[in-house]
């Protein structure tokens, strides 16, 4: 019984104490507690907690000068800037490198083939074709596909920013080019203004007429900008690409009818003499001091020539230019009118590192606000139809030729070969026509030995 007693007694000494070495003193479960409680404090500062910005450095290449100087002035990187720093906390820096304006495509093409890593290129879509076969463009399809605003871009613009079905640039701005008048010689001259000509043969007589009554007149006309040297093949209701083959014509109905208005400028009627090319006169200039009567050339010469402040201002350019469409041939299957329609865009190097930024400096770049005031600032038209807004809308000049774009525009072919067909054409009409004096016949003849030689035989072709 006593054993029994003791051993009870022994079972409950042990189970007590065992309770004793279970019981975990308060104050340790209390710093516990704060330990947890600081560690977790300390991951959610630490993941909340503002992260200092990352840091991205972007190239931007352009035309000095003007090109340059707005984009600086416009607000635009700015704009950029700050909603990239409060969308994705990248701090971005843009550099801003130029080429002069003479020369400036052929600058970009060594830059690139330097090397050099360029993420924004403002570019010609003439250069596309070869700038993309080169490997120096990134194809944009991606981003603009996923990109609403790309919706109000004009086709006529975004086609000539696609090449074999991919988009390669975002479009700035456009252009055409258009016959300008002095309405003052135009009037003294007894000739109607406002006046329209409805062939190449109105625009010949009326140039004659001015010289032969205002003999202070030197140039009834310059026949053509450089750039757009091809206009009358398609005013004779041509083309210079046909697509089915992928081959250049160098020998046409419409190809003859070309070097037939230059040679009609330069010999038949003698309204534009041949020292104007063999001299390089300035025919802005000329046009400014009323010593030229009618000028085929661009839009933005009305204000980056002939606006005010600028190199040759001509105080009361509303009253002194008029404006008109380039004329058909008036051969079967040609247009009424056409105008000449090129542009500038915004490009992305294949080798940017950072191509989603660059894209997003592209978007600030042709915003509406942005591009309707280079439009207004440079008189160049905007691409996209939500950019007719502010001074830009309110203005004559550039609402009739938005219009005269929509209606007659006609862009060059955005294929690879385009530049050389076009530079080897100018060639041939300065040495062979102008200088040589030689027939149409013999010029076409010769163009297209010269391009055969130069594009490859099988790059070209004879049409109808």
């Amino acid at each position: 019984m006593a054993k029994n007693l003791y051993e009870e007694k022994a079972s409950y000494v042990g189970t007590a104490m065992a309770s004793q070495q279970k019981r975990i003193p308060i104050g340790a479960v209390i710093a516990a507690v704060a330990v947890i409680a600081l560690v977790v404090v300390g991951l959610a500062v630490y993941f909340l907690a503002p992260k200092p910005p990352e840091k991205v450095k972007l190239t931007l290449f352009t035309k000095a000068g003007l090109w340059a100087d707005f984009i600086r002035d416009s607000g635009a990187i700015e704009r950029f800037k700050e909603r990239m720093l409060r969308e994705r906390n990248i701090e971005v820096e843009v550099e801003i490198l130029t080429a002069p304006h003479a020369g400036y495509s052929d600058k970009l093409i060594t830059t690139l083939a330097a090397g050099t890593v360029l993420d924004v290129i403002w570019v010609s879509p003439d250069r596309i074709p070869d700038m993309v076969e080169a490997g120096y463009l990134l194809d944009l399809t991606p981003y603009v596909e996923k990109w609403g605003d790309w919706a109000k871009f004009y086709k006529a613009n975004k086609d000539m920013v696609t090449y074999k079905g991919r988009v390669y640039a975002v479009p700035h701005d456009a252009a055409i080019v258009i016959i300008y008048y002095r309405k003052d010689l135009f009037e003294k001259a007894g000739l109607p203004v406002p006046w329209q000509p409805r062939t190449w043969t109105d625009v010949l007589e009326a140039a004659k007429i001015v010289m032969e009554k205002i003999p202070e007149v030197k140039a009834g006309l310059s026949p053509y900008y450089g750039g757009e040297i091809h206009i009358p093949i398609y005013a004779a209701g041509g083309t210079i690409y046909d697509p089915a083959d992928g081959k250049f014509i160098v020998k046409s109905k419409a190809v003859l009818f070309l070097f037939k208005v230059y040679y009609d400028a330069f010999y038949t009627y003698g309204v534009a003499p041949r020292e104007m090319i063999l001299e390089k006169w300035d025919t802005r200039k000329l046009f400014q001091e009323g010593k030229l009567a009618i000028l085929i050339d661009g839009t933005w010469c009305y204000t980056e020539k002939w606006g005010p402040g600028m190199t040759y201002e001509i105080p009361n350019r509303e009253e002194v230019i008029g404006y008109a469409y380039i004329p058909g041939s008036g051969m079967p299957g040609a247009p009424d009118y056409l105008v000449a329609v090129r542009d500038y865009s915004w490009a992305i190097g294949a080798k940017s590192e950072n191509p989603e930024l660059a894209f997003e400096l592209i978007k600030e770049l042709v915003s509406p606000d942005i591009m309707a005031d280079w439009g207004y600032k440079t008189s160049h038209l905007v691409a996209r139809s939500d950019a007719v807004i502010g001074d830009y809308a309110k203005d004559a000049f550039l609402k009739w030729n938005t219009e005269a774009m929509e209606r007659y525009g006609v862009a060059k072919p955005v294929v690879a070969g385009t530049s050389k067909y076009l530079s080897i054409l100018k060639e041939i009409v300065e040495k062979e026509l102008v200088y040589a004096g030689k027939t149409p016949e013999e010029c076409m003849e010769a163009f297209a030995s010269a391009a055969a030689a130069k594009l490859g035989a099988n790059a070209v072709k004879e049409a109808p």
